[in-house]
């Protein structure tokens, strides 16, 4: 214990060593995700830091179990400070106050705000409990600023209720201060687990729900902008979209980028993003972007076709979702600043203009608010050149989404996904975000971003309904889009949730992206035995312990393994069901006799034992009973 106090003590004093001087740097990288503070204002934020400090000490706050030092301890407490005195100042800019005169500590008069207490407009009016505030104030009354003051708060839980089990722990943990080497170690989670898992909440899709504002999306001006349809013989138009622009209408989901037919976000290398920021800060030319605009229920709705990596990496990169990559062509950008003194002012020359000067800026391994003010501004103001279709098709949309991924490093599975239809690529994207997938099968993170997912979706319906119809992937798409209705999707459904309620950590990792259709399909045919679900989980322990050598009409289930050149063979994919079918017969019909036996049956131990054939007793026995 007095060990862990010299510690405390010795990162207080670095803190506050050299007139704050850490303490200081810590807190303006806070305040520098904010903008537009005066040194006055620094002073309260420094202040503010200080004083949670004091408290956190205080109440002895620290624990070392989390896996953190003291001083890394101490630099959350400054991280949420700022945050806590940015929130107030926030809040009281829309809470009301009066101005009242009162005596300082020297005995002068002074002015200050008094804030009146917040009321709730759920609050009932006079005697009436029925009748709330809320109906009582005028039409034009803004109840978007009162909800503000919890958005953030309503946002985070929006975000942490979307995410999988693991990544949500990982989440809360985050947030309760736990180091990296903390979390991996009460989770048990191995380096590569945990780089995986964290890749993940990185990702676009992720970013985007904590980023979107989701209390503005049905605003009077947005139900204005798209509530007149497009009515044109044009096919299609081009013109220029900033990223202000795409970040905007990408929070107020006016631009959508989840087309069930599209390939998911973050396809791209950590080199592949850090380029196209490179080129972006120089003002390099890029690809345009294609839109299509679909009229569903007279309303425009506006899908992007092709550009979704430039568009989501842009988006994430201006969200702090990513470094850029120390493996990149042009790393030291060039761009004009203002002259300043050694005071930090603009130098002016004696006509009072400020006075350019060329600098330049290594962009390696930094994040957007890491960039200096100029060239965060000129990321996003950068426009890109776009195309955008009209008045398009679910069969148009699918059209151009494969015929600008074509000659592009677009999965075979991401492409054939195309083929299946709107409808159905939806509820099969549907399913592969189910928890299953991501908590309990053996699945590499990496398959949710290629497609791989959505390929053992429809491989499992085909292997569970149409096993006769099996074929290449690209002709099994065509035929559920043909041949399938929605019940099938909704039955697949409720078969994964029966199995997530009864898979063992010790079976788990059988479903995995290059099986799991064989075990999805065999678990269809069982389900319609009646028998309860976790015996099926029991026959496939048992069949990685004993099962998989076992031979039926002289043949076992390794014997094809080893004599099959193709897994995904119509001839070896039914050859393999059908064998698996037969194993699962005969362990469910053992399993029966046994549960029909009587503990003191001897002749049954005897049978075992001299080998007889016991189904032959099973028979007499039956008969006697």
């Amino acid at each position: 214990m007095e060990q862990i106090e010299k510690q405390i003590e010795s990162a207080i004093q670095e803190l506050y060593a050299n007139n704050q001087s850490k303490l200081r740097q810590l807190c303006k990288k806070e305040m520098s995700r904010f903008g537009g503070l005066s040194q006055k204002d620094e002073d309260e934020f420094y202040s503010r830091a200080g004083k949670e400090i004091a408290l956190a000490r205080f109440n002895k706050l620290y624990d070392p179990s989390k896996g953190k030092t003291p001083l890394e301890f101490f630099s959350g407490v400054i991280r949420r400070a700022v945050l806590k005195e940015m929130t107030d100042r926030n809040r009281e800019k829309r809470q009301a106050f009066i101005e009242i005169e009162e005596e300082d500590e020297s005995g002068n008069l002074v002015k200050r705000k008094k804030y009146l207490p917040v009321v709730s407009i759920d609050m009932p009016v006079g005697d009436d409990e029925e009748r709330t505030l809320g109906e009582t104030l005028e039409a034009e009354f803004d109840i978007n600023e009162e909800l503000e003051r919890v958005f953030l708060d309503e946002r985070i839980e929006r975000f942490l209720n979307y995410l999988p089990g693991i990544q949500r722990k990982i989440s809360e943990m985050i947030m309760e201060g736990w180091s990296v080497a903390g979390i991996k170690r009460e989770l048990k989670l191995s380096d590569k687990e945990y780089a995986d898992n964290f890749k993940e909440l990185s990702s676009f899709k992720n970013i985007s729900i904590l980023c979107s504002d989701e209390s503005k999306l049905n605003s009077k001006e947005e139900e204005e902008k798209v509530s007149i349809a497009t009515q044109t013989m044009e096919n299609c138009k081009t013109d220029r979209i900033s990223i202000a622009s795409i970040i905007k209408k990408i929070d107020k989901h006016t631009i959508r980028f989840d087309h069930p037919l599209q390939r998911e976000s973050d396809q791209w290398s950590p080199s592949m993003k850090g380029n196209l920021v490179s080129d972006i800060l120089q003002g390099n030319k890029l690809h345009p972007l294609i839109f299509a605009e679909q009229i569903i229920n007279g309303v425009p709705i506006i899908w992007d076709l092709d550009g979704k990596q430039r568009c989501t990496n842009a988006y994430s990169f201006s969200k702090n979702g990513y470094k850029v990559s120390k493996n990149i062509r042009r790393w030291r950008i060039k761009y004009q600043t203002i002259k300043k003194d050694g005071h930090g002012r603009d130098v002016l020359d004696e006509s009072g203009f400020p006075i350019a000067v060329n600098a330049e800026f290594d962009i390696r391994g930094k994040k957007f608010s890491d960039l200096p003010e100029e060239l965060r501004d000129r990321f996003l103001d950068y426009s890109f050149n776009y195309d955008q279709y009209l008045n398009c098709s679910e069969e148009d949309i699918g059209y151009h989404i494969e015929r600008y991924n074509d000659g592009k490093p677009m999965t075979s599975s991401q492409k054939s996904i195309t083929k299946l239809g709107t409808e159905y690529a939806e509820l099969a994207k549907s399913i592969s975000n189910m928890p299953f997938f991501k908590d309990m099968g053996g699945y590499k993170v990496s398959e949710f971003n290629n497609g791989t997912i959505n390929r053992v979706v429809i491989e499992s319906i085909m292997a569970a309904n149409y096993l006769d119809k099996w074929n290449k992937f690209d002709d099994m798409c065509k035929y559920i889009k043909e041949n399938a209705d929605i019940a099938i999707f909704d039955d697949f459904e409720d078969m994964i949730g029966r199995l997530e309620k009864v898979v063992t950590d010790d079976v788990s990792d059988m479903f995995d992206s290059k099986d799991s259709f064989l075990w999805f399909g065999l678990f269809a045919r069982f389900a319609k035995t009646g028998t309860e679900d976790k015996r099926f989980i029991e026959f496939m322990a048992e069949f990685t312990k004993s099962l998989h050598s076992k031979t039926v009409n002289g043949v076992s289930f390794d014997t094809i393994l080893e004599e099959s050149k193709s897994t995904k063979d119509k001839g070896i994919v039914t050859k393999k069901m059908n064998h698996l079918e037969k194993l699962l017969k005969e362990y469910l019909n053992r399993k029966k006799k046994e549960g029909s036996r009587r503990p003191d049956d001897m002749e049954f131990v005897i049978a075992d034992m001299l080998g007889i054939d016991k189904d032959v007793i099973h028979e007499d026995y039956e008969k006697v009973v």
